[in-house]
């Protein structure tokens, strides 16, 4: 089994993720450079301390840089922080205007609220920067290397959560507009409203990319250890609760069969959580699998490490052949 079937979809989104250490931003990186082949792709990282630049062997920045020794691919490591920063400078105004107008709070008091940090905004905002690259269709495909489990899932969830904040701002407004309107008789649309409309906009843009088969898939990345298996199982279990369509697991880092002793007993004791896996996705897995055959690829443990393009390409070859 391999990705190969994927390079045949009309995919916009590609998540990779799973458990720190299995090698995601590898099989990110060998699967942005094969599907640029055929198509103008983006690959990106939300990881806190990203590695994609080591892997490509090429400096990045917060805007996409174009991959040398590569056709068609851009990579760029979003900085979270800065995102979050020039949306604070696009929008700060607004938000202040909710405060003040639909509390009773201070200027103080509502510029001290606004500087706390709002939990996930600062990845949604990194979100929101490739949906913008979307609708100016700037890219054919979006490839993102997820920082690890934990933190993935929480931006997975963020749509919810931003929009539980969008709906607390709304109710602000609400209240202002009430007095307005009971006081003068008027309604007067304002930029904080126009702020409001367009951040829900957002939210709903990126949950529906997010929960879209026909768009998005994200690939699952594990080794064959005990706490590899159940960090997969929960991953999945996560992604089908949040209705992010998921097909793929690739297993990596398996030691070769040879003559040496150590290579032998390893790889014995990988045989059973290969097998393991295989059964627990397979369409008789259970609650596991969710009733489907998931696409399972195995990626044998090389003898140096990867990274640059050459070795990415052969990795690819691995990753996508038939």
């Amino acid at each position: 089994m391999s990705l190969s079937d994927l390079a045949h979809k009309n995919l916009q989104f590609i998540l990779i993720g799973g458990k720190g250490g299995v090698g995601k931003t590898t099989m990110a990186s060998a699967s942005a450079v094969h599907l640029a082949q055929t198509r103008k792709t983006l690959i990106f990282t939300t990881d806190p301390a990203p590695s994609l630049a080591d892997s490509l062997e090429q400096k990045l920045s917060n805007e996409p840089v174009k991959i040398i020794g590569v056709a068609n691919l851009w990579a760029m490591e979003i900085d979270a922080k800065i995102v979050l920063k020039e949306f604070k400078e696009e929008y700060g105004d607004d938000i202040l205007d909710i405060l003040n107008e639909g509390t009773y709070l201070s200027g103080e008091e509502t510029k001290e609220i606004f500087s706390l940090d709002i939990p996930g905004l600062d990845e949604v905002m990194g979100l929101k920067k490739i949906t913008d690259f979307m609708d100016n269709k700037d890219y054919d495909l979006y490839i993102v290397d997820t920082a690890p489990t934990g933190h993935t899932l929480r931006l997975l969830t963020l749509p919810e959560l931003l929009d539980e904040w969008i709906k607390f701002l709304a109710s602000l407004r609400w209240k202002y507009h009430y007095m307005v309107e009971r006081f003068s008789g008027q309604r007067k649309v304002a930029k904080a409203d126009e702020f409001l409309l367009t951040m829900k906009k957002t939210v709903k843009k990126v949950r529906s990319l997010l929960q879209d088969s026909a768009k998005t898939e994200f690939i699952v990345v594990t080794i064959p250890e005990a706490m590899g298996v159940l960090e997969t199982e929960d991953l999945i279990k996560d992604l089908a609760k949040t209705h992010i369509p998921t097909s793929h697991i690739i297993i990596n880092n398996i030691f070769p069969e040879n003559k040496c002793d150590f290579c032998k007993s390893r790889r014995k004791n990988q045989d059973k959580y290969i097998n393991e896996i295989k059964q627990k996705f397979s369409a008789k897995g259970g609650s596991a699998s969710g009733g489907k055959n998931f696409n399972i690829s195995e990626i044998i443990l090389q003898p140096e490490e990867i990274r640059g393009i050459k070795n990415l390409k052969s990795l690819a070859g691995k990753l996508f052949s038939n």
